[in-house]
């Protein structure tokens, strides 16, 4: 457990200034994730919905494999899971709206039941590059505060940084 915890430690010191990603709590129970990919909407889109994408991206990739199921229309659900030091990890939740301007879907930490958000994504192009905006509102304050202290900002800066390399690998594969 010492050499993961020592692991993530320098990762957050390595990805802490390497990227625009901002993380902020506007209100008492919401959480803002701004960040800009460079490339155009359509091409983030397809990486953020695709399941052979999300395997690529989401999680910390020291854990190992990713398993991601991802119905991306209004009903479909998503589930992503990976094993971590505590055991599985995993994310799940219904599909509300989706395109490649907009996605709003629920989402929950399967570990904790009852705890979810809403999150509306927005994709923002401009000058052939992607604004993302994440806003995601919970059911309490002390939901919103636990997301806070879990890491999320660590877990989410190093995804978008993985999702980086799966943009440009798509970027060049068109």
């Amino acid at each position: 457990m010492a050499r993961v915890g020592w692991g993530q430690s320098l990762d957050k010191l390595g990805y802490a200034v390497v990227d625009d990603m901002t993380v902020a709590a506007p209100g008492e129970r919401e959480i803002v994730i701004t960040r800009t990919f460079n490339a155009p909407r359509a091409v983030v889109y397809e990486a953020l919905t695709k399941a052979e994408h999300i395997k690529n991206w989401w999680g910390p990739r020291q854990y190992g494999a990713v398993s991601a199921v991802a119905d991306f229309r209004a009903g479909g659900r998503y589930r992503y899971a990976q094993s971590g030091p505590g055991g599985e990890v995993a994310f799940s939740g219904e599909i509300r709206e989706s395109s490649p301007e907009r996605i709003v879907y629920t989402e929950e930490f399967e570990a904790m039941p009852g705890h979810g958000a809403v999150s509306t994504v927005t994709l923002d192009e401009r000058g052939g590059k992607t604004f993302l905006t994440l806003r995601s509102v919970y059911q309490s304050k002390e939901d919103r505060d636990a997301v806070i202290a879990s890491g999320m900002e660590w877990g989410a800066r190093l995804s978008y940084l993985q999702l980086d390399e799966v943009i440009d690998s798509l970027g060049k594969a068109a």
